[in-house]
């Protein structure tokens, strides 16, 4: 076996000790930041758990979610049922005048014509506007209840337009007038359209 004799002063002891601790001191000043960019920081933890928590409460409300959206397709559901019946337009424009025509019977009204307008597709789903024009002579009280009446209907019917024009007395007795009167009544699409 061999042995290396070096022989080293106390001062070169005290000297190279103290070199070693700055080589040391050194590489801890320069690798520290990379050392810290792996080890998790208490911000980052503390990040994490409140994620965790938050996915944990969504994952916890799902019972109450699918409550909801099913209480919500059967509301749906019920209020569907005052959308027009016909499978196309056309058939849900004839349902549309036959109601007219009894509720124009109802309030003694006279329909002089029924004209159906092209369809309007609404901008919130699956859902057509089916607009049909009206023109009757009515005195001022029924016209009031006819409109009432067309509101009031089981079906959702609404009044989007309405011009009236008060007829000569020379022509009709007083207090007569005509009135043209824009009725839309609402479809649900189809789904193969």
């Amino acid at each position: 076996m061999i042995r290396f004799n070096f022989k080293i002063s106390k001062s070169r002891k005290y000297l190279l000790i103290a070199g070693a601790i700055l080589l040391v001191l050194a590489l801890v000043y320069r690798f520290l930041p990379v050392i810290e960019d792996f080890l998790p920081r208490e911000e980052e933890i503390s990040l994490k758990q409140r994620h965790i928590a938050k996915y944990q409460r969504i994952v916890n409300e799902k019972g109450a979610v699918e409550a909801r959206l099913a209480a919500l397709g059967k509301s749906v559901k019920e209020l569907e049922r005052g959308l027009l019946r016909g499978k196309t337009p056309a058939l849900a424009a004839a349902d549309i005048q036959k109601i007219l025509h009894k509720l124009a019977e109802k309030s003694k009204v006279e329909i002089k014509r029924v004209r159906v307008l092209k369809v309007v597709e609404l901008g919130q789903g699956d859902y057509l506007g089916v607009p049909v024009q009206l023109n009757i002579n009515a005195g001022i009280r029924q016209l009031k209840e006819i409109l009432y009446r067309i509101e009031a209907s089981p079906k959702y019917l609404t009044v989007k337009k309405m011009k009236i024009k008060v007829l000569s007395r020379r022509r009709t007795k007083k207090g007569k007038i005509n009135a043209d009167i824009t009725v839309f009544g609402y479809l649900k699409r189809e789904k193969g359209r």
